[in-house]
């Protein structure tokens, strides 16, 4: 009589912790991520000693070295009739209490630009109309 000799189970991989590292991992990638969304446009703002936060939530003009123009994270093609476009679009889709503009020029932008977007956005029919710095003690 032959006697059958017991081979040994294949061995298996447990996933369970596997998984379970995973989802923690996973978890700790969520709660550390930080998210900005002023990433579209390189704007290095002017510093100003008087600088106050918005209390509400304006609309927002961003205007970047080189003048390239978005509005509420549109980009704007170059001329006033597009950016005037853009701003009225803007104002028909706000109600009729926000009617603060938010202009967030680089610091590099000359004067002349940001005083026609300003000039714009009074047209349109923002009448608040306000420009984005940061706020040192070391400011001019």
């Amino acid at each position: 009589m032959r006697l059958r000799t017991h081979e040994p189970d294949a061995p298996e991989i447990n996933l369970t912790p596997l998984i379970d590292v995973v989802f923690l991992m996973l978890v700790f990638f969520i709660i550390t991520t930080t998210f900005s969304d002023r990433e579209a446009l390189d704007v290095t703002l002017p510093a100003a000693q008087t600088a106050e936060a918005v209390d509400r939530d304006p609309l927002e003009i961003v205007i970047d070295a080189e003048g390239a123009i978005q509005v509420d994270g549109h980009a704007v093609a170059s001329g006033s009739g597009a950016l005037r476009q853009a701003l009225a679009g803007a104002r028909r889709e706000r109600p009729a209490e926000a009617d603060q503009v938010l202009i967030r020029a680089d610091q590099r932008v000359p004067h002349g630009q940001v005083l026609q977007v300003m000039d714009q956005a009074g047209q349109s029919g923002f009448t608040q109309v306000g420009i984005a710095t940061t706020g040192t003690d070391d400011a001019l």
